[in-house]
């Protein structure tokens, strides 16, 4: 009986503790958490191009190796390095004597049967003279005629002249020295205007037409020209299955020169979309998500269909629209559906 009360008086106690212990409120507190903060910004539209690029070389408009076409020796030449000439102007002189010599005996010989005709047709007139012999003088005449003829086009081999307007190169020969044909004595390049050589996927081929324009841009000179397409190739390469095509490019300043590298970016289509910061995506293997705060300022997460792609941004062709506003910076930890306060908005 002793221990059973003893016990009680235990359990007593302890409920005792146990009630003083325990808070005189039992109802839950919850403390309210503040909304995360987040960047947004609204969407626009703007204008979007879809560009095909290709590397190019470029060319002179003109361009030839000078050289000559006898074996002969330079006796002056009539340009600098970089000079500009003249269709026609005198570049290159070669050894002519012998051929001045000989020009100076066909007028000769030219002039005595100019006298003998000139005596026979009076002979004739008084019936003095035979008609054949006149007529064998009107032949020599001729041939005299003929020869000096000869003799001039020799003269003009040795006299090399500009084939058209340009820019010489450097000189590879000096005057004495003995030059055969095929030896380059120098360049000729018209760059005025520049042809621009490069190659598309044949699959291309109805992205690209006669009179399109074209940016051309040169890592050398940092800078872009436009560019006209002039001429397409007639055949695809068989090899790779691409074509060629040609555009020109004015150059007034002469800062293009041939043999540069440049890459072209031709524009395939124009059309206006929203353009969003690639930041500003969440990709799940193959789906893209965007955040959006609606004007309840709550986050809602939306897939999104991409497009064509420029350094930074990317074009969204569904999912989110022009107005709304994009969350692009704090998303990382958000939750479908949860307030946000909004800061440092654009």
């Amino acid at each position: 009986m002793k221990r059973v009360t003893y016990k009680l008086l235990a359990i007593s106690s302890i409920t005792t503790i146990l009630a003083a212990c325990s808070p005189a409120d039992d109802t839950n507190v919850t403390v309210a958490r503040p909304a995360p903060a987040v960047k947004v910004s609204t969407l626009k539209i703007e204008p979007v191009q879809n560009r095909v690029q290709a590397l190019g070389t470029l060319l002179a408009k003109e361009s030839i190796n000078i050289t000559s076409n006898v074996t002969e020796k330079i006796t002056a030449l009539h340009f600098d390095d970089g000079d500009k000439v003249n269709n026609g102007q005198l570049l290159i002189t070669l050894q002519q004597d012998e051929e001045a010599a000989q020009l100076s005996s066909a007028h000769a010989d030219l002039a005595e049967q100019e006298r003998e005709l000139a005596r026979l047709k009076g002979l004739l007139a008084k019936q003095s003279a035979a008609q054949t012999e006149y007529d064998q003088r009107q032949t020599a005449k001729l041939r005299a005629e003929s020869k000096i003829a000869e003799i001039k086009a020799l003269l003009a081999e040795r006299n090399i002249r500009a084939p058209f307007s340009g820019v010489m190169g450097l000189r590879q020969l000096s005057p004495g020295a003995l030059v055969s044909p095929g030896t380059s004595i120098s360049t000729l390049d018209d760059i005025s205007v520049m042809r621009l050589d490069f190659q598309l996927p044949s699959l291309g081929i109805n992205s690209v037409a006669i009179g399109q324009s074209v940016v051309a841009h040169s890592e050398a000179l940092g800078q872009d020209f436009k560019a006209t397409i002039s001429a397409i190739a007639t055949r695809i390469n068989p090899i790779d299955r691409s074509i060629t095509a040609r555009a020109l490019i004015n150059n007034p300043d002469d800062k293009l020169k041939p043999g540069m590298l440049m890459l072209v970016s031709l524009i395939t289509d124009e059309h206006d979309a929203v353009m969003i910061p690639e930041s500003a995506l969440q990709s799940i293997q193959l789906q893209h998500f965007a955040w959006i705060m609606t004007s309840e300022k709550i986050a809602a997460r939306r897939e999104v269909k991409l497009g064509v792609r420029k350094p930074g941004f990317v074009e969204i062709r569904s999912g989110i629209n022009a107005g709304e506003q994009l969350i692009y910076e704090g998303f990382t930890a958000l939750q479908d559906g949860v307030a946000v306060t909004p800061q440092g908005s654009d």
